[in-house]
């Protein structure tokens, strides 16, 4: 087994996993860290020093804390000045980063046992969200026993209020904008810098920023709210002096389809180097739970299932979802994903995980993952596939994040810089690269270049962990062509925090998310219904799940590219009947497996709650007062009410595709609730260009040597246009699935080409 060295006592580090520096261990990591000093973890707040067990530093550098010892990659300071290292905050050269403490928090939502539980002492700063007092200020978060109430509280009375700013007084029914706005966020608080550098960057009004205002411009991308902005290319670094590490193959990232990429090229002999940025493997993996697959597992085979016919035939399905993507697709892509699908999941199960089919067959998840809700569903499968690679001989280096291929003169891509705390790590790959960091979902530019629909008609995104898009960069840098133009995936009810200034990525299970996902009356701009989609399985079958991609579809496609939620003050007496399954269920106190909710989640309420202080879910005592602060003309929102509550008067709803009577609620009594929602954005399609070895092409479509690239980091595997890659959510193989896929093929492809 390969193991990396302490660098400060040159000794073998446990279990070859690498942790910055190697000495501390992973769970009093995460748990020191996060229990001991939540407001390390505001964005990138001061932290006074980590003090967990086995790990006692100065603290990383961060404004006010600058950190004598162990300054951050890209934060120049004694002993690593690193002047042309992008720090970890912001991919932007030239802009020193504050540390890593947003980068570590968001790890530590993933990780076992005490790092979860240490999620409850952070009441308001989790899964970013930003902190909504003064960063320079004496104010401190509410503690863990002060409620949501109080928290909400002091929020409501500083509304809009962001770091470095002045305090606003609340929203009252008389504000034009029904928010205090700031003009401007002096960071690095919410997101990123501005992209020259600075540390104040301009939020416009919500009220002229969001897509319904007067004028009906769709709004663009607030880079206020993003971790990154920038879509230029990064280009390769020569070969070094010397290496600090050597492999024959280096997979960047462990996610998904990094842990399997990374277990199957070990398996195959080859000797492997796993980095990440994270502080833990599983990425945004964790949380997913779209794993899907349309026949050839043996599970399947068992029940005699396939589509469109059992038994299962590749080339069947992929006539049949080639039509699907109107023929925008690679043929031989698309028959790749659908002949190897099936073999990489039977693969992972010989590999430790233990699989169970789904109500929908087409699904599979851990046999030990919840039923009840879905909150970190496939934390077993990456976990098994960690211990699998570990125990083969791989190398992990975990709080490495990949700043730059490196090529040699004849332009084979020979290895990677990675940053850590203790300066620049270049590692050798002597056979192949494999980048398989997932997608560009928290990069304002490349969204907008490379999938413009989702940059309109997208509201949120929860993939919180990284996804910045740097290993799309360094393909552009190398001379990659693009493939999936303008292909993305989405779930229905993105919550427009960023409207309101707030951050882009948000928690899943945030509570706010599901509130808005129930069947109120919804509308557009123009005060015409949107229809509703139910998800629960026992009622609508495969329907139901499919239902969470076109009611993004629905709501994306309206006028301006938002929708409209609107209910009264009895909204709580009617959730239970809704009966919403999947991403949609409400999650309370009490739910199976709770341990596996970070405490603050498992209330929807705290959410709820947090939406309210931010404005982003507006309570008013009127409707006029709610049509006029939420953007809409004079008249929208009022008839489409009245027009609503002649029809639960009546129990019957004249709505072209009516709900049924058990959710007509009249909306009569005060106050009344409103919020704007678009697409939840949960995989990014567009990507590198690739061929049916998992290599990376060129713009003349040659392979760049030496390069291999997994979805979702390779795009294509939806064709073009594609706005929730059906026909199964994500792809043809749901989207964790795709991941998991693309790092067997690429992992195996590697080893066969390189090694042989």
């Amino acid at each position: 087994m390969a193991l990396s060295n302490d660098s400060k006592t040159n000794k073998p580090c446990d279990d070859a996993i690498a942790l910055v520096g190697c000495d501390r261990s992973i769970s009093p990591f995460f748990a020191g860290d996060l229990a001991g000093d939540p407001s390390s973890l505001a964005g990138d707040q001061p932290s006074p020093g980590y003090s967990s067990p086995g790990y006692s530093s100065p603290g990383y550098p961060s404004p006010g804390n600058p950190g004598p010892d162990i300054p951050s990659p890209g934060n120049p300071g004694p002993g690593n000045p690193c002047p042309d290292i992008p720090g970890p905050g912001n991919p932007d050269s030239g802009n020193p980063s504050p540390g890593y403490t947003r980068r570590d928090f968001l790890s530590g939502m993933f990780a076992a046992g005490t790092a979860v539980a240490a999620l409850s002492a952070i009441p308001a700063l989790a899964f970013g969200q930003e902190p909504l007092s003064d960063q320079g200020s004496s104010q401190t978060p509410s503690s863990p026993g002060d409620g949501l109430e109080n928290a909400g509280g002091q929020a409501g009375q500083t509304a809009g209020q962001t770091a470095g700013q002045t305090a606003s007084p609340a929203s009252s029914p008389g504000d034009a904008a029904g928010s205090a706005t700031p003009d401007a966020f002096k960071g690095p608080g919410v997101g990123s810098w501005a992209r020259d550098g600075r540390y104040v960057v301009a939020i416009t009004p919500s009220r002229e920023n969001n897509s319904s205002a007067l004028g009906g411009m769709a709004r663009g991308l607030n880079s206020a709210c993003f971790p990154a902005d920038d879509a230029s290319p990064i280009p390769p670094l020569p070969v070094p002096q010397l290496w600090d590490k050597e492999c024959e193959v280096c997979v960047i990232g462990a996610g998904g389809g990094g842990l399997n990429a990374a277990a199957r090229a070990t398996e195959l002999g080859a000797d492997t180097i796993c980095v990440e940025a994270m502080a833990f493997w599983g990425g945004n993996a964790q949380s997913a739970g779209m794993c899907g697959i349309f026949g050839g597992m043996k599970m399947q085979d068992e029940k005699r299932f396939g589509f469109p016919r059992w038994p299962f035939d590749p080339k069947e399905l992929s006539s049949y979802a080639l039509e699907q993507y109107h023929y925008a697709m690679d043929p031989d892509l698309l028959y790749l994903i659908a002949d190897q699908g099936h073999r990489a999941l039977d693969w992972m199960a010989d590999c430790g995980v233990r699989w169970r089919l789904g109500a929908v067959p087409v699904y599979v998840a851990p046999k030990n993952a919840t039923l009840e809700h879905h909150v970190l569903k496939m934390k077993d499968a990456t976990d098994a596939m960690f211990d699998f690679a570990r125990s083969h001989g791989c190398e992990f280096v975990f709080s490495a994040p990949a700043r730059a291929l490196v090529q040699d003169g004849k332009g084979r891509i020979v290895g990677v810089r990675c940053d850590t705390i203790d300066g620049p790590l270049f590692i050798h790959a002597t056979k192949a690269v494999i980048m398989t960091a997932g997608g560009f979902c928290n990069n304002k530019a490349l969204l907008e270049r490379y999938c413009p629909t989702a940059a309109m008609a997208c509201a949120s995104n929860y993939l919180i962990g990284e996804e910045k898009g740097e290993c799309m960069r360094m393909g552009l840098g190398v001379g990659a062509d693009v493939a999936g133009f303008n292909s993305s995936a989405s779930f229905d009810g993105g919550v427009d925090w960023q409207a309101e200034g707030r951050m882009w990525g948000r928690f899943l299970y945030d509570g706010m998310t599901q509130l808005a996902r129930q069947p109120w009356l919804t509308i557009d701009r123009s005060g015409q219904r949107v229809r509703y989609l139910d998800s629960n399985v026992a009622k609508d079958g495969p329907n139901a799940i499919y239902a969470l991609g076109d009611l993004a579809t629905l709501q994306m496609a309206r006028p301006g590219h938002r929708s409209y939620v609107i209910f009264d003050s009895r909204y709580e007496d009617y959730l239970e009947g809704f009966d919403q399954e999947h991403c949609r269920m409400l999650l309370s106190p009490g739910l199976e497996q709770e341990e596996k909710i970070p405490e603050r989640f498992r209330d929807w309420r705290n959410g709820v709650n947090e939406a309210l202080a931010a404005d982003v879910l507006k309570r008013r005592n009127s409707l006029d007062e709610l049509e006029r602060d939420l953007g809409l003309a004079t008249g929208v929102l009022t008839q489409a009410v009245a027009r609503w509550n002649e029809a639960c008067a009546k129990g019957q709803d004249d709505y072209l595709y009516p709900l049924p009577s058990e959710w007509l609620h009249a909306i009569e009594k005060p106050p009344f609730y409103g919020c704007r929602i678009g697409g939840n954005i949960y995989g990014t399609k567009a990507g590198l260009m690739i061929n049916t070895k998992m290599q990376v092409l060129d713009t003349k479509g040659l392979p760049i040597p030496g390069l291999y690239a997994g979805w979702h980091t390779a795009g294509g595997a939806c064709g073009e246009n594609s706005y929730i890659g059906q026909p199964v959510l994500g792809s043809i193989m749901g989207d964790v699935g795709l991941a998991f896929c693309g790092g067997y093929i690429a992992g195996g492809s590697a080893v066969a080409n390189e090694i042989g």
